[in-house]
């Protein structure tokens, strides 16, 4: 199992009073539970930017588009002359995440765009969820289109990944710490988090997952389709990542027919997208 309770401990960071909160809701009813829990579950949490990444805001054109979920989502433009690039950061993230590989990709003469996921950054809040964030990944991709390359990070690359599965296209990918390989695992170790009934809440969780978006949560796993995904794909990943284990990487290359993969050290889960020898590798990769 490549994510464990420590993992989404780390993620969530959930304080004492949601957990107590949750462990009394339960006893008073489960449908109530149910429905706190798929609350925090699909609620990100929106940041405010990093100084660093103020230098990205500044150069950056940033527009809106409307999608076909009603949802508004921030396109931020840099423009160049050569080879497009799509960049799309992970949950709780922002486009501001990638400002040091973006610096130097513009640099490289690409052109340069990226988004705030449904509920993050300067996109519409609210809640969101993968089908979600899959669906508007696959919409940009048709409307802003056609992109060469394709930058991730963590949950993010699991909604393109998922896109690519429903039919967009690019020449090439690259997964920064890509965030889950399969779906189940994860419903259930955040269930854990509250100290509840791992199976049943999981099972509620799915349900209400079916039942908005008419899906199976289970397809939209990387275990159930990498090996069908042809394109060129280079992921990256840090063998001490505490949100994200590199076996999911590992796992994934395993499975993907033209992947390679880069292994890091002491850089998390975050601070790859800033590291120099990342930086040179993906660009080489492109």
């Amino acid at each position: 199992m490549e994510t464990d309770s420590a993992t989404m401990a780390t993620h969530y960071r959930l304080p004492f009073f949601l957990r107590l909160s949750a462990k009394v809701l339960n006893i008073v009813s489960k449908s109530l539970t149910t429905k706190f829990l798929w609350n925090i579950f699909s609620g990100p949490i929106k940041f405010k930017p990093h100084a660093r990444e103020l230098g990205f805001y500044e150069k950056a054109t940033m527009s809106m588009i409307n999608t076909s979920s009603n949802r508004n989502i921030a396109i931020y433009r840099i423009p160049n002359d050569g080879r497009k690039i799509l960049l799309v950061h992970g949950w709780n993230g922002r486009s501001g995440q990638f400002s040091t590989l973006i610096d130097r990709l513009s640099k490289e003469g690409f052109d340069i765009t990226a988004i705030d996921l449904p509920g993050h950054g300067k996109s519409d809040s609210g809640q969101t969820s993968l089908p979600q964030i899959t669906d508007v990944l696959t919409e940009i991709a048709e409307k802003l289109g056609p992109f060469d390359v394709l930058i991730t990070h963590s949950f993010g690359g699991v909604a393109a990944l998922n896109s690519i599965r429903l039919g967009a296209s690019y020449d090439k990918i690259v997964l920064i710490s890509l965030g889950v390989y399969e779906i189940r695992p994860m419903f259930e170790n955040f269930v854990g988090l509250f100290g509840l009934n791992k199976a049943y809440y999981a099972d509620r969780l799915f349900q209400r997952v079916k039942i908005t978006f008419g899906v199976d949560p289970t397809e939209y796993g990387p275990d159930r389709f990498a090996d069908k995904i042809t394109t060129e794909t280079l992921l990256v990943h840090c063998n001490d990542d505490a949100e994200s284990k590199s076996e999911i990487s590992v796992n994934v290359n395993e499975k993907m027919p033209h992947s390679q993969l880069y292994l890091t050290n002491n850089l998390g889960h975050r601070k790859l997208l800033g590291d120099a020898a990342v930086i040179q590798r993906i660009t080489d990769f492109i």
